[in-house]
């Protein structure tokens, strides 16, 4: 990889991973950056995110797309459902665990194509997808009340509904920006419904949340999703999986970090122990790709 590209998509990395941090505020408050700032409610900020994805890619909408069925389950499953799961579980659970579970999405697009697609894969890759799911596990455990993080659960379930929206957009034709149009577009009023129905004050936060709230903004959208995305799928079609998939593996890591030095999050041995299994399957899974879903392991609207 020339050292552009790399540099280019290690920003990608640090992106994605400083975004944890990004919405954990947005949802939150936290770390405190805005005094009286308490979070916008997660299914408002989710509708302002991909209103705001979509107004930015207007012009990436056509040709228009022949799937209207199949891209809106795709759509549903990779924004509206996903982020909605990311941005309540963060309410609860911290940058850095959220960053781990989420790497489940691998290993479970790896099942999902076994069963749906019936693909047929090596021990390597399915020792790497029950490392990785037992690593989740441990993340989310609280071995000494007997519990789940709910928080992380909800992670959990977004790495699901990604998993199914990717083994659905194996038929679908479309470059990453009009895919992303089209998900911001079609995400949008689902989740205006969503909180105009199930929430309050949503004006009355992202006001005091003042310009630090709308910065995030920007950067979830801007840096995360369209330079992101767009470096991500051009380096993908340039260079082999095998050598791309480790690198992704920085996102999390930085996420961890981030959570860790900003948020204060507590970075003790459960979360050190299931981290490395989780990174670890991840990344075997992620280096060897499916032969019936191409390139799925990599496809990350999970980032974040």
């Amino acid at each position: 990889m020339s050292p552009r590209d790399f540099l280019a998509f290690m920003l990608v990395c640090l992106f994605w991973g400083l975004n944890f941090v990004v919405a954990k505020f947005a949802v939150t408050g936290a770390p405190g950056w805005v005094p009286g700032f308490d979070g916008v409610p997660p299914i408002g900020f989710a509708f302002l995110r991909f209103a705001f994805l979509a107004l930015l890619l207007i012009p990436f909408l056509r040709p228009w797309p022949k799937q209207w069925g199949r891209l809106a389950g795709v759509a549903l499953g990779m924004g509206a459902a996903q982020y909605v799961f990311i941005f309540i579980g963060l309410q609860t659970a911290t940058p850095s665990a959220m960053a781990l579970v989420l790497q489940s999405g691998v290993p479970i697009v790896t099942i999902l194509s076994v069963v749906w697609l019936k693909e047929r894969i090596g021990w390597a890759r399915g020792a790497g997808t029950v490392l990785a799911l037992l690593g989740v596990v441990i993340v989310i455990a609280n071995p000494a009340e007997m519990t789940l993080s709910v928080g992380l659960l909800y992670g959990l379930a977004a790495a699901f509904v990604a998993s199914v929206a990717m083994i659905l957009i194996r038929s679908i034709d479309m470059k990453p920006m009009q895919l992303q149009a089209w998900i911001g577009l079609m995400s949008s009023p689902v989740l205006l419904l969503g909180t105009a129905l199930l929430e309050t004050g949503q004006t009355q936060s992202v006001i005091a949340g003042g310009w630090m709230f709308f910065a995030a903004l920007v950067f979830t959208v801007v840096l995360v999703n369209v330079y992101g995305h767009g470096v991500f799928y051009y380096v993908l079609q340039k260079y082999e999986t095998t050598l791309v998939a480790p690198l992704t593996l920085m996102a999390p890591l930085i996420g961890v970090a981030s959570g860790v030095l900003i948020t204060g999050d507590h970075f003790g041995p459960t979360l050190v122990i299931g981290g490395l299994m989780t990174l670890a399957g991840a990344g075997i899974v992620a280096s060897r790709p499916n032969r019936e879903l191409p390139k799925a392991p990599l496809v990350r609207e999970e980032s974040l």
